[in-house]
């Protein structure tokens, strides 16, 4: 089975994050089914496990044809694809899943295979049994790879987007050929929060796609002036934004607005590149209902004008 990066869109359906395990087939405390995979989880064996079977060849090729490279990648250049593609399906399938949710599924596998005291003695010499190829422990996790990934694997990989950086609204934070995993499960349980660079839809006929930066919650009073931000009448430290015109323009909202109060369910965004972004300065705030997600990890970077990878802007966390 072959894992492909950009497989498995649509909308969570998966389980609950409780981590609710059935009982074993002897009567026995399920406790130690969840425990051994724990285990399992914490070690990150059952996610380099996933990652052995992870369909990296085809990866690398699917980015050169759709990065339109000025070169094919060198041999060299192939394991630096590798980590970067084994790190996305760790954001991806891992730092984006419910809590428990690997946890939960595994154990539930482990109910349904063997009884509660192999389990248990497995647990009991878990550090020894990882340490042979041919453990019992090893032969467990890749059945449950074979048997259960399938099925898992859409449920969770639905929590995330990839879409690709078009404009420098974000820059120096996000560039143009920036490829982004975007967390869209985030705010199903949580507000926004200040700083964060959210994915919206702005609600027009066309349903244009922005980024950009959190700077005010509802209710906080966002002024501008002379292109210093306050909030709450305090200027805001922002050692992320760029400017490219420091000339103050008199009347224009781009340097000087407000004091506006953002309404309930919405909030106040703005660019990082703040003299080359269409924000919440000429949108407005944003409501809630037109956040998609969370931006939070750069995969792939390819600069437009050279058509060369950007190789050390591979792995970033999004900030």
């Amino acid at each position: 089975m072959a894992i492909c990066l950009v497989t498995c869109s649509g909308l969570w359906a998966g389980c609950g994050t409780a981590p609710v395990v059935q009982s074993g087939r002897d009567g026995e405390s399920p406790a130690v089914f969840y425990q051994l995979a724990g285990l399992e989880v914490a070690s990150d064996r059952l996610y380099e496990s996933i990652v052995d079977q992870a369909d990296v060849a085809g990866f690398s090729h699917q980015l050169e044809v759709e990065s339109d490279l000025a070169r094919p990648f060198a041999p060299s250049e192939m394991e630096l694809i590798a980590q970067s593609f084994a790190r996305a399906l760790k954001a991806m399938l891992f730092n984006l899943a419910p809590a428990n949710f690997w946890e939960h599924h595994l154990a539930q596998y482990y109910v349904a295979t063997l009884p509660a005291t192999e389990a248990g003695r497995l647990v009991d010499g878990y550090e020894r049994e990882v340490l042979i190829p041919t453990s019992r422990v090893q032969e467990l996790r890749w059945n449950f790879v074979k048997d259960r990934l399938p099925d898992l694997l859409p449920l969770v990989r639905a929590r995330s987007h990839l879409f690709q950086i078009s404009n420098e609204a974000m820059a120096p934070a996000l560039l143009p050929g920036d490829h982004v995993i975007a967390h869209i499960a985030v705010y199903r349980a949580a507000e926004p929060q200040r700083g964060d660079v959210v994915v919206y839809r702005y609600p027009d006929e066309n349903g244009t796609l922005f980024l950009h930066r959190v700077i005010g919650v509802p209710g906080d009073r966002i002024d501008i002036h002379h292109q210093v931000v306050s909030r709450n009448e305090e200027a805001v430290t922002e050692p992320y934004v760029q400017h490219t015109d420091r000339s103050s323009m008199a009347g224009n909202v781009r340097d000087n607005l407000g004091p506006v109060t953002v309404p309930p369910d919405a909030y106040f965004v703005l660019g990082d590149n703040r003299e080359e972004s269409l924000d919440s300065r000429f949108l407005g705030p944003i409501s809630k209902e037109y956040i998609l997600g969370q931006a939070v990890f750069v995969y792939w970077s390819v600069d437009p004008a050279t058509r060369t990878p950007r190789w050390d802007r591979l792995n970033q966390q999004v900030r």
